[in-house]
């Protein structure tokens, strides 16, 4: 029961900030997921580790689902890049569908679980760790586009061509010329 209290909290906070344009950082892409990841690691039972080819399928079909959800999420999150050099993001009404869309197929799923007793239901723990799974798997997405090697490398020619524009002179197409 606490665990679902704690769910109802974290879970809206954390859909909030998405929405809302703020800065992607190492650090900030790497402690929800830890945080979700964690609370549903120690959340788990005995009974939550699959034990029958049903459960083992519904286990990678939630998988499936949070890792797939996850990746068209980091895609499809607006990212851009502020004057001072900062990578900014900030969520859309597709992003949140997609949240929508995931926590709606794990309700279902638990549902039908409940209902025909072909799979166990799902737990707090198990919920906590998929959510956990598919945030990783976002921002993932979200470094590769924003964080990664490349982008640093284009971020910082961008920081260093005005210095160069102004000390060489007058810009011609885009480059340094006469």
């Amino acid at each position: 029961m606490t665990l679902f209290i704690v769910l109802a909290v974290l879970l809206p906070w954390s859909l909030w900030r998405q929405m809302h344009a703020h800065a992607v950082t190492r650090e900030g892409l790497i402690k929800l997921p830890l945080i979700f990841a964690a609370i549903g690691a120690l959340s788990l039972t005995r009974q939550d580790v699959p034990s029958d080819a049903a459960a083992a399928a519904y286990i990678a079909t939630s998988l499936g689902l949070s890792v797939g959800l996850g990746i068209w999420r980091g895609a499809v999150i607006h990212t851009w890049m502020t004057a001072d050099g900062t990578w900014m993001s900030k969520g859309n009404r597709l992003t949140i569908s997609l949240w929508i869309l995931l926590i709606g197929a794990k309700f279902a799923m638990g549902a039908l679980a409940g209902v025909t007793g072909w799979f166990p239901a799902s737990s707090s723990g198990e919920v906590f760790l998929f959510l956990g799974i598919s945030f990783a798997v976002q921002n993932l997405v979200v470094a590769s586009r924003t964080l990664g090697p490349a982008r640093s490398r284009r971020r910082r020619q961008r920081q260093d061509r005005p210095v160069a524009r102004m000390a060489l002179g007058v810009v011609v197409r885009g480059r340094v010329g006469r």
